[in-house]
């Protein structure tokens, strides 16, 4: 039973021992690569907004309507393209587009755009491998007019954070200055019973860019363009499940305007982020996954070494025990079974003087 157990012990000893040290080098690495066919979504909503919806009644005229205290949602899918990524690339790099639709909530569609990020499967930074785009309008002045996907370079982070999320500043991807931006670790904080980095980006009001935009835009009966400034402003926030780098939740604290010698436009005011459903799936998906990375990438390793060594030890000792010869089985008076003892060599002797005899 000794050697049964023994070897029992040995063989798990050697599996856990196997397991500790592929933790972080294999099994954990392995884990923490996003996948090349994401498809997911995402909803965001703000209420009391102001807004700038721009729409046509016949495809033709273009109106503009200046909307305030409304709610505003966006929703954004994000779908992997695997095979715009070559074949010797796809073990480091992944290709993801990012499309969002945002709408004034029962009065229409506000804008809507494209975005194609080729990026580092495991630390989420931009790589440009791919073919990079944004859609734009083809006719600047025409932004109801037809899209066309101009080529861009990204730098920074933009879907998510790297996995193993540390505390301290990062480069996030802001859209709208065409850049990365410095964004810091405030605090930790539990949300919907998932633990997370709290990390924030504060953008203050800035000129982007100077464009020629309708006259209308300012004055309903003006015709033709003039110059306006892009003004743009945002504080971001981010709650961030630490082991996986997934946002859990997302706020964006908003101020875009248009600044022109007509006056000052808001195009969007107001504060939007993650809707409730959105932040409880994602903390559900999310939370159980991470602690589980985070133990396959942190105490797996020790624990699994430890205890195999132990077991292994343990596995060892019975065998030996379990392999030495058994005591001889002894008869009354001190005899051994098969010499006959003491008797024997009385017997023995007996017999011999018979002979003699």
């Amino acid at each position: 039973m000794r050697r049964v157990i023994g070897s029992i012990a040995l063989g798990l000893g050697v599996a856990l021992l196997v397991i500790g040290l592929a933790a972080k080098p294999l099994i954990h690495d392995r884990l923490a690569t996003v996948p090349l066919d994401q498809n997911s979504q995402s909803i965001s909503e703000g209420e009391g907004m102001t807004a700038l919806r721009a729409w046509s009644p016949d495809e033709k005229t273009a109106r503009y309507d200046r909307l305030t205290d409304v709610t505003l949602r966006s929703t954004r899918t994000v779908k992997g393209i695997p095979g715009a990524v070559p074949a010797d690339q796809q073990d480091s790099n992944a290709f993801w587009q990012t499309g969002v639709l945002s709408e004034a909530v029962g009065i229409g569609d506000l804008t809507s755009s494209l975005e194609g990020v080729s990026f580092d499967r495991q630390t989420g930074v931009a790589t440009n491998c791919c073919g990079d785009f944004k859609a734009v309008p083809k006719d600047p002045e025409n932004p109801l007019g037809e899209m066309v996907n101009e080529p861009l370079e990204h730098e920074g982070l933009f879907f998510k954070f790297p996995f193993g999320v540390e505390k301290k500043t990062y480069q996030w991807w802001d859209g709208d200055l065409g850049k990365p931006v410095d964004i810091s670790f405030v605090r930790e904080e539990s949300v919907a019973g998932a633990d997370t980095y709290v990390f924030e980006q504060a953008i203050p009001q800035t000129e982007v860019t100077t464009r020629d935009v309708p006259a209308a835009i300012f004055e309903p009966e003006a015709t033709g363009n003039t110059p306006a400034k892009v003004m743009y402003g945002n504080t971001r926030t981010l709650w961030v499940e630490p082991a996986t780098g997934v946002i859990i939740k997302g706020q964006e604290v908003l101020d875009r305007s248009f600044v022109s010698d007509l006056g000052t436009v808001t195009t969007t005011k107001g504060t939007i982020g993650y809707t409730e459903e959105t932040v409880r799936e994602n903390a559900e998906n999310w939370g159980s996954k991470g602690r589980l990375l985070g133990f396959v990438g942190g105490a797996l390793m020790p624990v699994g070494i430890l205890l195999g060594l132990a077991l292994i030890a343990v596995g060892l000792l019975l065998l030996r025990s379990g392999s030495r010869p058994a005591p001889a089985n002894r008869q009354r008076g001190g005899s051994r079974t098969g010499d006959g003892g003491v008797a024997g060599i009385f017997d023995r002797e007996s017999e011999a003087r018979r002979a003699r005899s």
